[in-house]
Protein backbone atom coordinates (compact mmCIF):
# COMPACT_ATOMS: atom_id res chain seq x y z
CA UNK A 1 0.00 0.00 0.00
CA UNK A 2 2.70 2.55 0.72
CA UNK A 3 3.70 1.96 -2.90
CA UNK A 4 0.78 2.18 -4.07
CA UNK A 5 0.40 5.79 -1.96
CA UNK A 6 4.21 6.88 -3.56
CA UNK A 7 2.64 6.11 -7.06
CA UNK A 8 -0.57 7.98 -6.04
CA UNK A 9 1.14 11.10 -5.04
CA UNK A 10 4.11 11.06 -7.48
CA UNK A 11 1.48 10.53 -10.19
CA UNK A 12 -0.97 13.78 -8.88
CA UNK A 13 2.31 15.99 -8.76
CA UNK A 14 3.84 14.74 -12.16
CA UNK A 15 2.21 17.75 -13.57
CA UNK A 16 5.84 20.05 -13.34
CA UNK A 17 5.99 20.07 -17.33
CA UNK A 18 9.30 20.85 -18.75
CA UNK A 19 10.94 23.03 -20.51
CA UNK A 20 9.12 25.15 -23.30
CA UNK A 21 8.26 23.45 -26.88
CA UNK A 22 11.48 21.08 -27.01
CA UNK A 23 14.20 23.77 -26.69
CA UNK A 24 15.07 27.37 -26.34
CA UNK A 25 18.37 28.91 -25.32
CA UNK A 26 20.93 27.16 -22.83
CA UNK A 27 21.74 28.50 -19.41
CA UNK A 28 24.83 30.82 -19.45
CA UNK A 29 27.96 28.69 -18.19
CA UNK A 30 29.36 31.76 -16.59
CA UNK A 31 25.93 33.62 -14.53
CA UNK A 32 25.86 37.14 -15.34
CA UNK A 33 26.36 39.61 -12.15
CA UNK A 34 25.18 42.52 -14.06
CA UNK A 35 21.53 43.83 -12.49
CA UNK A 36 20.89 47.00 -14.27
CA UNK A 37 18.28 46.96 -16.94
CA UNK A 38 16.25 49.27 -19.22
CA UNK A 39 13.01 50.02 -17.83
CA UNK A 40 11.34 50.90 -20.97
CA UNK A 41 8.35 49.28 -22.24
CA UNK A 42 9.74 46.37 -24.29
CA UNK A 43 7.90 43.56 -26.79
CA UNK A 44 7.14 40.18 -25.30
CA UNK A 45 8.57 36.94 -26.74
CA UNK A 46 8.03 37.19 -30.22
CA UNK A 47 5.52 34.84 -31.44
CA UNK A 48 7.95 33.55 -33.82
CA UNK A 49 10.15 30.79 -32.62
CA UNK A 50 13.78 31.63 -32.13
CA UNK A 51 16.02 29.79 -30.39
CA UNK A 52 19.02 32.39 -30.24
CA UNK A 53 17.63 34.56 -27.69
CA UNK A 54 20.78 36.34 -26.23
CA UNK A 55 21.62 35.09 -22.63
CA UNK A 56 22.88 37.61 -20.39
CA UNK A 57 26.71 37.42 -19.40
CA UNK A 58 29.08 39.77 -17.67
CA UNK A 59 30.58 41.17 -20.61
CA UNK A 60 31.04 44.91 -20.78
CA UNK A 61 28.20 46.56 -22.63
CA UNK A 62 28.01 50.36 -23.44
CA UNK A 63 24.23 50.36 -23.09
CA UNK A 64 24.07 52.53 -20.18
CA UNK A 65 22.41 51.18 -17.14
CA UNK A 66 21.05 52.15 -13.61
CA UNK A 67 23.59 51.77 -11.26
CA UNK A 68 23.02 48.37 -8.97
CA UNK A 69 22.41 48.64 -5.56
CA UNK A 70 21.89 46.62 -2.88
CA UNK A 71 18.98 43.92 -2.47
CA UNK A 72 17.53 44.02 0.75
CA UNK A 73 16.65 40.63 2.38
CA UNK A 74 13.30 40.58 2.62
CA UNK A 75 11.78 38.96 5.61
CA UNK A 76 9.72 35.54 4.94
CA UNK A 77 6.21 35.77 4.02
CA UNK A 78 4.91 34.24 7.07
CA UNK A 79 3.15 30.56 6.85
CA UNK A 80 0.26 28.87 8.44
CA UNK A 81 0.60 26.55 10.90
CA UNK A 82 0.50 23.23 9.68
CA UNK A 83 1.00 23.97 6.07
CA UNK A 84 3.33 21.95 3.59
CA UNK A 85 4.87 23.05 0.64
CA UNK A 86 6.76 21.99 -1.83
CA UNK A 87 8.20 23.01 -5.38
CA UNK A 88 7.21 21.42 -8.47
CA UNK A 89 10.40 21.39 -11.16
CA UNK A 90 10.18 20.47 -14.39
CA UNK A 91 13.32 20.98 -16.92
CA UNK A 92 14.73 19.27 -19.84
CA UNK A 93 17.87 17.71 -18.09
CA UNK A 94 19.04 14.52 -19.92
CA UNK A 95 21.61 11.62 -18.39
CA UNK A 96 24.92 12.87 -18.84
CA UNK A 97 23.73 16.36 -19.90
CA UNK A 98 25.90 19.23 -18.95
CA UNK A 99 23.72 22.64 -19.96
CA UNK A 100 20.35 22.63 -18.44
CA UNK A 101 17.33 24.83 -17.46
CA UNK A 102 14.16 24.56 -15.07
CA UNK A 103 11.59 25.78 -17.32
CA UNK A 104 8.31 25.04 -14.96
CA UNK A 105 8.23 25.75 -11.25
CA UNK A 106 4.99 25.36 -9.73
CA UNK A 107 5.04 26.34 -6.20
CA UNK A 108 2.37 24.35 -3.96
CA UNK A 109 1.07 24.72 -0.56
CA UNK A 110 -0.94 22.26 1.26
CA UNK A 111 -2.90 22.74 4.53
CA UNK A 112 -4.50 19.49 5.64
CA UNK A 113 -6.41 20.81 8.23
CA UNK A 114 -8.64 22.79 5.99
CA UNK A 115 -7.85 20.38 2.70
CA UNK A 116 -7.10 23.45 0.46
CA UNK A 117 -4.06 23.18 -1.55
CA UNK A 118 -2.94 26.74 -3.48
CA UNK A 119 -0.81 26.83 -6.81
CA UNK A 120 1.04 29.56 -7.95
CA UNK A 121 3.05 29.35 -11.57
CA UNK A 122 6.66 31.33 -11.07
CA UNK A 123 8.06 32.73 -14.51
CA UNK A 124 11.29 31.27 -15.91
CA UNK A 125 12.09 34.37 -16.65
CA UNK A 126 12.01 35.98 -13.81
CA UNK A 127 15.84 38.30 -13.05
CA UNK A 128 16.80 37.38 -9.70
CA UNK A 129 19.38 38.07 -7.31
CA UNK A 130 21.23 33.90 -7.16
CA UNK A 131 23.43 33.77 -3.99
CA UNK A 132 26.85 33.77 -4.92
CA UNK A 133 26.41 34.29 -8.51
CA UNK A 134 24.85 37.87 -9.01
CA UNK A 135 21.66 38.42 -11.48
CA UNK A 136 20.11 36.10 -13.98
CA UNK A 137 17.16 34.27 -15.02
CA UNK A 138 15.26 32.18 -12.10
CA UNK A 139 15.20 29.02 -14.66
CA UNK A 140 19.15 28.66 -13.97
CA UNK A 141 18.96 28.51 -10.24
CA UNK A 142 18.27 25.05 -9.78
CA UNK A 143 21.16 24.17 -12.36
CA UNK A 144 23.89 26.28 -10.73
CA UNK A 145 23.27 24.66 -7.15
CA UNK A 146 23.90 21.26 -9.12
CA UNK A 147 27.14 21.52 -11.10
CA UNK A 148 28.96 23.78 -8.22
CA UNK A 149 27.84 21.40 -6.11
CA UNK A 150 25.87 23.73 -3.73
CA UNK A 151 25.18 22.39 0.13
CA UNK A 152 21.24 20.32 -0.82
CA UNK A 153 21.92 21.03 -4.38
CA UNK A 154 20.00 22.71 -7.16
CA UNK A 155 17.00 22.77 -5.29
CA UNK A 156 18.35 24.11 -2.02
CA UNK A 157 20.17 27.09 -3.83
CA UNK A 158 16.83 27.51 -5.74
CA UNK A 159 15.16 28.09 -2.46
CA UNK A 160 17.70 30.49 -1.02
CA UNK A 161 17.04 32.37 -4.40
CA UNK A 162 13.26 32.42 -3.80
CA UNK A 163 13.73 33.85 0.13
CA UNK A 164 15.98 36.21 -1.02
CA UNK A 165 13.97 37.83 -4.08
CA UNK A 166 10.08 36.92 -3.06
CA UNK A 167 10.38 35.98 0.47
CA UNK A 168 8.88 32.33 0.05
CA UNK A 169 10.49 28.87 0.34
CA UNK A 170 8.99 25.23 0.39
CA UNK A 171 9.69 22.08 2.19
CA UNK A 172 10.27 19.99 -0.35
CA UNK A 173 10.78 19.74 -3.94
CA UNK A 174 9.70 17.15 -7.04
CA UNK A 175 11.66 17.29 -10.36
CA UNK A 176 10.70 15.55 -13.44
CA UNK A 177 12.41 15.54 -17.02
CA UNK A 178 10.10 15.25 -20.32
CA UNK A 179 10.90 11.53 -21.10
CA UNK A 180 10.01 10.24 -17.31
CA UNK A 181 6.53 12.63 -17.68
CA UNK A 182 5.74 11.05 -21.44
CA UNK A 183 6.16 7.41 -20.16
CA UNK A 184 3.78 7.93 -17.29
CA UNK A 185 1.04 9.46 -18.68
CA UNK A 186 1.52 6.69 -21.73
CA UNK A 187 1.57 4.23 -18.68
CA UNK A 188 -2.03 5.72 -17.43
CA UNK A 189 -3.35 4.99 -20.95
CA UNK A 190 -3.37 8.77 -21.82
CA UNK A 191 -5.16 11.99 -19.69
CA UNK A 192 -8.45 13.73 -20.70
CA UNK A 193 -7.26 17.26 -20.83
CA UNK A 194 -10.34 20.34 -21.16
CA UNK A 195 -8.88 22.27 -23.86
CA UNK A 196 -10.40 25.68 -23.94
CA UNK A 197 -8.84 27.34 -27.03
CA UNK A 198 -6.91 25.05 -30.04
CA UNK A 199 -3.09 25.58 -29.78
CA UNK A 200 -0.40 25.19 -31.96
CA UNK A 201 2.22 22.92 -31.45
CA UNK A 202 5.86 23.60 -32.44
CA UNK A 203 9.13 21.62 -32.65
CA UNK A 204 12.41 21.70 -33.96
CA UNK A 205 13.16 21.31 -37.36
CA UNK A 206 15.39 18.28 -38.47
CA UNK A 207 16.06 19.34 -41.61
CA UNK A 208 16.65 23.04 -40.79
CA UNK A 209 18.93 22.96 -37.86
CA UNK A 210 18.20 25.72 -35.18
CA UNK A 211 15.01 26.51 -36.85
CA UNK A 212 11.46 25.16 -35.16
CA UNK A 213 8.23 24.55 -37.31
CA UNK A 214 4.60 23.46 -36.64
CA UNK A 215 4.15 20.44 -36.02
CA UNK A 216 0.28 19.95 -35.42
CA UNK A 217 -2.04 21.39 -33.13
CA UNK A 218 -4.52 20.37 -30.35
CA UNK A 219 -8.42 21.65 -31.34
CA UNK A 220 -10.50 22.86 -28.35
CA UNK A 221 -12.45 20.17 -26.71
CA UNK A 222 -12.15 17.49 -24.22
CA UNK A 223 -9.09 15.87 -25.57
CA UNK A 224 -7.38 12.23 -25.00
CA UNK A 225 -3.80 13.10 -25.03
CA UNK A 226 -0.92 10.67 -25.11
CA UNK A 227 2.02 11.27 -23.43
CA UNK A 228 4.33 13.26 -26.44
CA UNK A 229 1.03 15.37 -27.04
CA UNK A 230 0.15 16.19 -23.73
CA UNK A 231 4.12 17.52 -23.51
CA UNK A 232 3.69 19.22 -26.12
CA UNK A 233 0.43 20.85 -25.32
CA UNK A 234 2.16 21.84 -21.62
CA UNK A 235 5.08 23.17 -23.00
CA UNK A 236 4.44 24.92 -26.16
CA UNK A 237 4.56 29.34 -25.86
CA UNK A 238 4.50 30.23 -29.64
CA UNK A 239 1.59 32.25 -30.91
CA UNK A 240 0.04 31.71 -27.43
CA UNK A 241 -0.03 34.71 -25.25
CA UNK A 242 3.10 34.94 -22.67
CA UNK A 243 1.37 33.06 -19.83
CA UNK A 244 -1.00 30.48 -21.52
CA UNK A 245 1.59 27.94 -20.60
CA UNK A 246 1.42 28.60 -17.42
CA UNK A 247 -2.49 27.72 -17.08
CA UNK A 248 -2.00 24.78 -19.69
CA UNK A 249 0.15 23.02 -17.29
CA UNK A 250 -1.83 23.23 -14.37
CA UNK A 251 -4.63 22.21 -16.60
CA UNK A 252 -2.62 19.37 -17.37
CA UNK A 253 -1.70 18.64 -13.83
CA UNK A 254 -5.20 18.18 -12.76
CA UNK A 255 -6.14 16.21 -15.62
CA UNK A 256 -3.19 13.33 -14.11
CA UNK A 257 -4.77 13.76 -10.77
CA UNK A 258 -8.46 13.20 -12.64
CA UNK A 259 -6.69 10.04 -14.09
CA UNK A 260 -5.24 8.66 -11.39
CA UNK A 261 -8.70 9.06 -8.98
CA UNK A 262 -10.32 7.31 -11.91
CA UNK A 263 -8.28 4.40 -11.65
CA UNK A 264 -8.13 4.11 -8.38
CA UNK A 265 -6.24 1.50 -6.44
CA UNK A 266 -7.50 -1.03 -8.52
CA UNK A 267 -6.63 0.28 -11.64
CA UNK A 268 -2.91 1.29 -10.66
CA UNK A 269 -1.98 -2.23 -9.03
CA UNK A 270 -1.80 -3.52 -12.66
CA UNK A 271 0.87 -0.63 -13.43
CA UNK A 272 2.51 0.00 -10.08
CA UNK A 273 5.73 -2.01 -11.04
CA UNK A 274 6.17 -0.22 -14.18
CA UNK A 275 5.19 3.25 -12.99
CA UNK A 276 7.85 2.65 -9.58
CA UNK A 277 10.55 1.77 -12.64
CA UNK A 278 9.82 4.69 -14.29
CA UNK A 279 9.78 6.88 -11.56
CA UNK A 280 13.07 5.79 -10.04
CA UNK A 281 14.51 7.22 -13.36
CA UNK A 282 12.57 10.07 -13.93
CA UNK A 283 11.67 11.53 -11.33
CA UNK A 284 13.75 12.95 -7.82
CA UNK A 285 12.15 13.89 -4.12
CA UNK A 286 13.11 14.51 -1.05
CA UNK A 287 9.54 13.24 0.11
CA UNK A 288 10.13 10.83 2.79
CA UNK A 289 7.81 7.53 2.97
CA UNK A 290 5.56 8.54 6.07
CA UNK A 291 5.04 12.01 4.15
CA UNK A 292 4.20 10.99 0.94
CA UNK A 293 1.40 8.15 2.70
CA UNK A 294 0.23 11.44 4.33
CA UNK A 295 -0.62 13.36 1.48
CA UNK A 296 -1.44 10.89 -0.87
CA UNK A 297 -3.83 9.91 1.00
CA UNK A 298 -4.72 13.43 1.32
CA UNK A 299 -5.47 13.78 -2.18
CA UNK A 300 -8.65 12.35 -2.73
CA UNK A 301 -10.14 14.73 0.45
CA UNK A 302 -9.42 17.88 -1.77
CA UNK A 303 -12.10 19.28 -3.77
CA UNK A 304 -11.90 20.67 -6.70
CA UNK A 305 -13.17 23.96 -5.84
CA UNK A 306 -10.51 23.99 -3.02
CA UNK A 307 -7.94 24.16 -5.10
CA UNK A 308 -6.37 27.88 -5.72
CA UNK A 309 -4.84 28.15 -8.81
CA UNK A 310 -2.68 31.52 -9.62
CA UNK A 311 0.21 32.85 -11.34
CA UNK A 312 2.62 35.35 -11.47
CA UNK A 313 1.81 37.75 -14.67
CA UNK A 314 3.14 41.05 -16.08
CA UNK A 315 1.22 43.35 -13.48
CA UNK A 316 3.43 41.82 -10.95
CA UNK A 317 6.74 41.50 -12.83
CA UNK A 318 6.98 43.90 -15.60
CA UNK A 319 9.00 42.88 -18.78
CA UNK A 320 12.60 44.64 -19.09
CA UNK A 321 15.66 43.70 -21.17
CA UNK A 322 19.07 43.09 -19.83
CA UNK A 323 21.81 45.31 -21.50
CA UNK A 324 22.50 42.39 -24.03
CA UNK A 325 19.10 42.55 -25.06
CA UNK A 326 17.49 39.31 -23.71
CA UNK A 327 13.71 39.38 -22.30
CA UNK A 328 12.91 39.26 -18.72
CA UNK A 329 10.31 40.09 -15.95
CA UNK A 330 11.24 42.20 -12.82
CA UNK A 331 9.27 40.62 -9.41
CA UNK A 332 7.35 43.91 -7.50
CA UNK A 333 7.56 41.60 -4.46
CA UNK A 334 4.62 44.21 -2.80
CA UNK A 335 2.60 43.11 -6.00
CA UNK A 336 3.65 39.15 -5.80
CA UNK A 337 3.16 38.99 -2.03
CA UNK A 338 -0.62 39.61 -1.64
CA UNK A 339 -0.69 36.16 -4.38
CA UNK A 340 1.31 33.91 -1.98
CA UNK A 341 -0.53 34.84 0.82
CA UNK A 342 -3.89 34.02 -0.83
CA UNK A 343 -2.85 30.59 -1.37
CA UNK A 344 -4.72 29.07 1.01
CA UNK A 345 -7.64 31.68 1.24
CA UNK A 346 -10.50 29.56 1.75
CA UNK A 347 -13.20 29.04 -1.25
CA UNK A 348 -15.09 32.41 -2.11
CA UNK A 349 -18.69 33.08 -0.47
CA UNK A 350 -19.87 32.38 -3.84
CA UNK A 351 -18.99 28.49 -3.27
CA UNK A 352 -19.87 28.22 -0.16
CA UNK A 353 -23.55 29.20 -0.87
CA UNK A 354 -23.46 26.66 -3.11
CA UNK A 355 -22.23 24.14 -1.37
CA UNK A 356 -24.98 25.29 1.22
CA UNK A 357 -27.31 24.96 -1.41
CA UNK A 358 -26.55 21.26 -2.35
CA UNK A 359 -28.38 21.29 -5.54
CA UNK A 360 -28.10 17.75 -7.83
CA UNK A 361 -27.16 19.41 -10.82
CA UNK A 362 -27.37 17.19 -14.14
CA UNK A 363 -26.08 18.30 -17.33
CA UNK A 364 -26.78 16.98 -20.93
CA UNK A 365 -24.83 18.36 -23.82
CA UNK A 366 -27.22 19.61 -27.01
CA UNK A 367 -24.88 19.95 -29.18
CA UNK A 368 -22.46 17.85 -31.39
CA UNK A 369 -19.27 18.84 -30.44
CA UNK A 370 -17.92 15.50 -29.19
CA UNK A 371 -17.08 15.59 -25.45
CA UNK A 372 -18.62 19.17 -24.28
CA UNK A 373 -20.67 17.70 -21.91
CA UNK A 374 -17.59 16.22 -19.87
CA UNK A 375 -15.73 19.84 -20.28
CA UNK A 376 -18.13 21.63 -18.94
CA UNK A 377 -19.29 19.59 -16.47
CA UNK A 378 -15.36 19.77 -15.28
CA UNK A 379 -15.38 23.55 -15.34
CA UNK A 380 -18.22 24.03 -13.46
CA UNK A 381 -17.72 21.49 -10.80
CA UNK A 382 -14.61 23.64 -10.28
CA UNK A 383 -16.75 26.29 -9.98
CA UNK A 384 -18.22 24.63 -6.83
CA UNK A 385 -21.67 23.50 -8.51
CA UNK A 386 -22.29 19.29 -7.32
CA UNK A 387 -22.68 17.71 -11.03
CA UNK A 388 -23.99 14.74 -10.18
CA UNK A 389 -24.15 13.91 -14.01
CA UNK A 390 -23.43 14.63 -17.66
CA UNK A 391 -24.18 13.01 -21.01
CA UNK A 392 -25.99 13.67 -24.19
CA UNK A 393 -29.16 15.13 -24.44
CA UNK A 394 -31.98 13.77 -26.64
CA UNK A 395 -30.54 15.71 -29.83
CA UNK A 396 -27.76 17.46 -30.95
CA UNK A 397 -29.26 20.52 -32.61
CA UNK A 398 -29.72 22.70 -29.38
CA UNK A 399 -29.50 26.47 -30.36
CA UNK A 400 -29.62 27.74 -27.00
CA UNK A 401 -28.83 26.67 -23.86
CA UNK A 402 -31.48 26.20 -21.36
CA UNK A 403 -32.06 25.69 -17.76
CA UNK A 404 -34.59 23.59 -16.31
CA UNK A 405 -35.30 24.19 -12.21
CA UNK A 406 -37.03 21.49 -10.39
CA UNK A 407 -36.58 22.49 -7.03
CA UNK A 408 -36.12 25.52 -4.59
CA UNK A 409 -32.54 26.28 -5.41
CA UNK A 410 -32.19 30.08 -7.12
CA UNK A 411 -28.96 30.94 -6.27
CA UNK A 412 -27.40 27.63 -8.23
CA UNK A 413 -29.73 28.34 -11.24
CA UNK A 414 -29.08 32.23 -10.69
CA UNK A 415 -25.06 31.38 -10.75
CA UNK A 416 -25.58 28.99 -13.78
CA UNK A 417 -27.49 31.36 -15.69
CA UNK A 418 -24.94 33.82 -15.52
CA UNK A 419 -21.95 31.84 -16.24
CA UNK A 420 -23.34 29.85 -19.31
CA UNK A 421 -25.02 33.25 -20.15
CA UNK A 422 -28.32 31.67 -20.35
CA UNK A 423 -31.06 33.93 -22.08
CA UNK A 424 -34.30 34.34 -19.21
CA UNK A 425 -36.59 32.97 -21.38
CA UNK A 426 -35.32 29.63 -21.16
CA UNK A 427 -34.77 29.26 -17.54
CA UNK A 428 -37.77 27.26 -16.46
CA UNK A 429 -39.23 26.92 -13.06
CA UNK A 430 -40.90 23.14 -12.90
CA UNK A 431 -41.30 22.59 -9.32
CA UNK A 432 -41.49 19.09 -8.47
CA UNK A 433 -41.16 17.78 -11.81
CA UNK A 434 -38.11 15.55 -10.88
CA UNK A 435 -36.97 13.35 -7.96
CA UNK A 436 -33.68 12.82 -9.79
CA UNK A 437 -32.15 15.91 -9.78
CA UNK A 438 -33.33 19.69 -8.80
CA UNK A 439 -31.71 21.42 -11.98
CA UNK A 440 -31.40 20.42 -15.52
CA UNK A 441 -28.72 22.39 -17.95
CA UNK A 442 -28.68 21.28 -21.82
CA UNK A 443 -25.74 22.64 -23.78
CA UNK A 444 -26.41 24.69 -26.50
CA UNK A 445 -24.86 26.22 -29.39
CA UNK A 446 -24.76 29.85 -27.77
CA UNK A 447 -22.31 28.84 -24.84
CA UNK A 448 -18.31 29.51 -26.21
CA UNK A 449 -14.94 29.53 -25.08
CA UNK A 450 -13.76 33.34 -24.59
CA UNK A 451 -10.06 32.15 -25.68
CA UNK A 452 -7.39 34.68 -24.35
CA UNK A 453 -5.79 37.29 -26.59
Amino acid sequence: MQRISLVMLALWITGAMLAGCGGGESPATTPTNTSGLTTEPTPGPTDTPNTSSPIPTASPTSTPTPTPTATPVPTPLPVPEGVISFMLLGGDRLPGQIDWRTDTMIYVRIDPRTKTVGMVSIPRDLWVEIPGHGYDRLNTADYLGEIEGYPGGGPALLNETLLLNLGIGFDHFVRVNFEGFKQIVDILGGIDVDVECSVELWGADPDKPGEWKQIGHVAAGMQHMGGPTALRYAQCRYNTPVFDRDRRQQKVLFAIRSRVMELGIPGLLPRALELLVTMRGMVQTDLGPSEIVTLAQLVPEVQPSSVNRAYIDLTMAPQSTTPEGAWVMLPDREKIAPVIMGMLDPPDERVNRLVEEGARVVLRNGTAAAGWGRQIADRLQLRGFQITDFGPADRTDYAETVIFSYADKPYTVSNLQAYLEVKDENVHQEPGASSEMDVLVILGDDFHTVCPE
